[in-house]
């Protein structure tokens, strides 16, 4: 079976409700986050784990920069992402315009039910909204089940993204530890949806004598 173009579950009636977050939701997220990361924290060493985690739990710069999002179940937040309609205000080099994820995290006992798939469905749709030809993120090259995930739906690796985050987050001198690139473009931007739906309204506004003729 091929994967489809965007990230969207087959199951359609069982994709998980996707909703902005609110301040009041803050404290579940960075729960969900901790409980998300926990299982990477002996595979690098404290002095990186400790400020990379820091960042992705900066919620607030996420939502000045961006759009939290979260998924709601039964009242409970099984998982949260954070949607940049400019990805390069985030300093990992994405061109000016590219729409990007960051921070997506499905608490452990909620994986398998369509949680991630229904952020990154989101985010897709955010990013088309608002006219960005390409969505785009990272992830870390130790994240193997993540990877799995993010090339069964498709998404294209994009090597000259990549970055080493020990240099980022853990001063010169460290073992590389990559932050790898992954990407795609989206061919229904706010412009060309803009441009059909004018296509549209054009062609009802002539009269039916004068299509004729055409």
């Amino acid at each position: 079976m091929s994967v489809p173009d965007t990230a969207v579950s087959a199951r359609r009636n069982n994709v998980p409700f996707v909703r902005d977050a609110a301040p009041v939701d803050y404290p579940a997220i960075r729960a969900v986050m901790m409980a998300a990361y926990r299982q990477y924290a002996d595979l690098i060493a404290r002095d990186i784990f400790s400020p990379y985690l820091a960042d992705l739990l900066d919620l607030e710069r996420h939502a000045r920069h961006g759009r939290l999002l979260v998924v709601e179940a039964d009242e409970q937040i099984p998982g949260s992402a954070a949607f940049y309609p400019d990805a390069s205000v985030q300093g990992f080099g994405w061109p000016v315009g590219w729409a990007g994820g960051r921070a997506l995290a499905v608490h452990p006992a909620a994986r398998g039910l369509g949680v991630a798939r229904a952020l990154l469905a989101s985010c897709e749709r955010l990013a088309r909204e608002a006219g960005a030809p390409v969505f785009g993120f990272h992830t870390a090259s130790f994240m193997t089940g993540a990877i799995a995930l993010y090339e069964r739906l498709g998404y294209r690796r994009a090597p000259e993204f990549d970055f080493d985050m020990a240099a980022r987050y853990g001063g010169f001198g460290a073992t590389p530890i990559m932050s790898i690139a992954y990407i795609r473009h989206l061919t229904w931007t706010r412009a060309h949806v803009d441009g059909v739906r004018h296509a549209r309204c054009t062609a009802k506004s002539v009269d039916p004598k004068q299509r004729n003729h055409q």
